[in-house]
């Protein structure tokens, strides 16, 4: 075969010599390289004419053509067999992963008017359709004077008589986990009293009672809510609402996406989206609104439970993998009061899991940190406990030697001379802050009122009440409950403090509006990583204290403790 040079048709001519020392280049074909193959393998001595091999050779060339193109189609076929096989196993997991019937509605923050706060009387109303409704301010009619230094039954020291016996969050009796039914964990409104061998149920859910419309407003009056707090609840909703994102999620630091204006500074650093949905949806819960309500923000709620439902991994974790515990812990509160407001099975699967998830990762010394299996610090340990009481309170199964390793471990963080004082760490010293995370973990374990360790960390508190200065909305939070939880003069001075500030502080112009400032009038300790969406829920949350959960200890007209104890 001679070789041959390529050469443009516009260029006629003998091809150009080859620079000195190179030999012109063969150019091959595929057919004259298969040629020159099949010549050479027919070469070898038991490929020659006549012989078996040669035989078999030429029945091989010539049935090649076919055998190629079979080859190729169940190549084919494999292939295909395996995509639609792998999509069916996708399908399968997906299908296995918590399902939620509520349809996704997405409401544009266009939909949602500015809430107008303004000056609202201060005696006791009610949060419901109608008020959440009314973005026009009322008509101020009367004020309650919270610089009396008297104590007074409408500032919220007493029990309505109206309101039934039986604790919201019942408190846990170590002395009867063993064999055999565990507690009898005390319900929620009306008694509503129920057993269970897990660890005591929480009177099928009753624990969320006290925030049906009618109840709400006999708690608010009774311990301490006003017209203007309850009106400060329903701005705060508002702010929520039109900050939330379009997939149904909210964010830590990028809520100011949704603005009109720049009034809502002070984004968060932290990129925890299930941690913030959580704490954009339990103002909601705890005001008694769900995606089965017929409330203004329905579509709201049902759009941030669905988020959360779809991004829980089929372990039971919430958290999407950022701030694991801090994250999970504050959406297994959210899906478990859901729950217990609604009885959405949907949701009820993925609050167990959860629940399931939080006993996994206790370490062996009963506490939770970061991860799980870390050991633990009284933060993390506040909201998985608070979580797992949640969960108990809707009717779910928990563990009771769960609940008992927190105890141990809440008490390897105490000090003091009651061991009513607590620190983050095991031989840390301790704070009013994780003092009242302590406390109201204790409270949440069992301790009675009248125990030496309740009335040492409470008197610490008393000593710290809420002031600009000292400005700390996680501290105020967990305070206000364990306040609330001992309805007497002391509740009455923190909480009279409590309101007060929030009210007073509370955005009242522009898109901010109904919103809390982290960094104004004073830095909040939280304004960096939680910025505003955090401090706004806390703050909220801390207002709706008087009736998201019925206090643990509640006096009657006699001074005498509900669970037998004395003043």
């Amino acid at each position: 075969m001679t070789s041959a040079i390529i050469r443009p048709p516009q260029m006629p001519g003998p091809p150009p010599p080859a620079p000195p020392g190179d030999t012109p280049r063969r150019v091959e074909t595929p057919e004259s390289t298969l040629d020159r193959l099949v010549a050479a393998v027919e070469r070898l001595p038991f490929l020659r004419p006549g012989t078996p091999g040669r035989r078999v050779w030429d029945y091989f060339l010539d049935n090649a053509p076919w055998w190629g193109t079979s080859l190729v189609a169940h190549l084919a076929l494999i292939l295909i067999m395996g995509l639609v096989l792998g999509t069916v196993q996708v399908a399968r997991t997906l299908n296995n992963a918590p399902s939620f019937e509520t349809k996704v509605e997405e409401p544009p923050p266009s939909q949602i008017d500015p809430f107008q706060v303004g000056e609202a009387p201060l005696d006791p109303t009610v949060l419901d359709t109608e008020s959440l409704l009314m973005n026009e301010p009322p008509a101020v009619e009367e004020q309650i004077n919270d610089d009396s230094p008297v104590f007074e039954e409408a500032g919220g020291g007493t029990q309505s008589a109206s309101v039934m016996p039986g604790g919201g969050l019942g408190g846990f009796d170590f002395d009867a986990v063993g064999d055999g039914p565990a507690v009898r964990g005390l319900g929620g409104v009306g008694g509503g009293e129920g057993t269970s061998d897990t660890g005591g149920s929480g009177g099928a859910g009753n624990g969320f009672g006290g925030r049906g419309s009618g109840m709400r407003k006999a708690l608010a009056g009774s311990f301490g809510g006003t017209r203007q707090t309850e009106r400060a609840v329903a701005a705060a909703l508002n702010w929520i609402a039109r900050h939330q994102n379009r997939d149904g999620s909210w964010s830590l630091g990028q809520f100011s996406r949704q603005c009109k204006d720049r009034t809502c500074t002070g984004p968060g650093s932290a990129h925890a989206e299930a941690a913030a949905t959580a704490m954009g949806l339990l103002p909601f819960l705890a005001a008694g609104q769900t995606h089965k309500s017929k409330g203004p923000y329905r579509a709201t709620i049902s759009s941030g439970l669905y988020w959360l439902v779809q991004h829980q991994a089929m372990d039971g974790n919430l958290s999407g993998g950022a701030h694991t515990m801090y994250s999970h812990g504050l959406a297994t509160i959210t899906l478990c009061e859901a729950y217990g407001l609604t009885r959405d099975e949907h949701i009820g699967e993925a609050a167990q899991r959860a629940v399931r998830f939080i006993e996994r990762a206790q370490h062996s010394r009963g506490g939770w940190r970061y991860s799980p299996g870390d050991e633990g610090d009284t933060s993390v340990v506040g909201w998985q406990v608070m979580a797992l009481k949640s969960a108990q309170m809707a009717g779910l199964s928990v563990q009771p030697a769960t609940f008992g390793g927190a105890k141990e471990f809440l008490k390897s963080c105490s000090s003091g001379n009651y061991g009513g004082l607590f620190g983050y760490v095991p031989g840390s010293g301790p704070t009013p802050t994780l003092t009242a995370v302590g406390l109201l973990c204790n409270q949440y374990l069992g301790a009675k009122r009248d125990d030496k360790l309740m009335i040492e960390g409470v008197d610490l508190l008393m000593h710290n009440l809420p002031t600009l200065q000292t400005r700390n909305g996680y501290y105020w939070y967990y305070a206000t409950q364990v306040m609330h939880n001992l309805p007497g003069p002391q509740w009455d001075t923190w909480n009279r403090q409590m309101r007060r500030l929030l009210i007073e502080n509370q955005a009242k112009e522009g898109c901010a509006q109904g919103s809390w400032d982290p960094s104004r009038p004073m830095r909040d300790p939280w304004d960096d990583v939680g910025g505003r969406l955090m401090t706004t829920s806390l703050s909220c949350l801390t207002l709706e204290v008087y009736y998201r959960y019925l206090p643990l200890y509640k006096l009657d007209k006699e001074g005498e403790d509900a669970k037998g104890g004395k003043e």
